[in-house]
């Protein structure tokens, strides 16, 4: 009876460090971020989820990485080029919200060494879009 109870503590020792062995295999994973958009958003977003929820919880954290990613601000040269910049304010009229589009006849200024950004200064705010005309950030 007692070598039965000891193969049995044994064999659950097994287990557990088995078990054990693999949360730290999975929770070692390192992701390194930067802020390039939709690309970058869905491989975080997927390392992120399979740790924390394994394969699904990849695909899940992917595509909430891919949206967020798409949406993240641009990065501080382009705020430090557009604020610096001295033009006369554009009267818009409208809500100007992250997020959502412009729409009308808008004059876009480029940001020099970032094609995928363009600004404007509209009704006393610089205003920050994307290639699509989605705000991505308003100072």
């Amino acid at each position: 009876m007692h070598k039965s109870l000891l193969i049995l503590g044994c064999y659950s020792t097994l287990l557990a460090g088995a078990a054990f062995a693999q949360q730290v295999e999975e929770q070692t994973t390192v992701v390194k971020e930067k802020h390039s958009g939709t690309a970058a958003g869905a491989v975080a977003g997927a390392a992120t989820g399979a740790v924390v929820a394994g394969p699904v919880g990849a695909v899940v954290g992917g595509v909430a990485g891919a949206v967020v990613g798409h949406t993240v601000a641009p990065p501080t040269e382009v705020r430090t080029y557009v604020t610096a910049q001295n033009v006369p304010v554009t009267h818009y009229g409208h809500d100007i919200v992250v997020g959502h589009t412009i729409d009308g006849d808008v004059e876009w200024r480029e940001v020099p060494d970032y094609p995928r950004y363009h600004w404007a200064y509209l009704d006393g705010r610089r205003v920050v879009v994307d290639d699509s005309h989605r705000v991505v950030e308003v100072y």
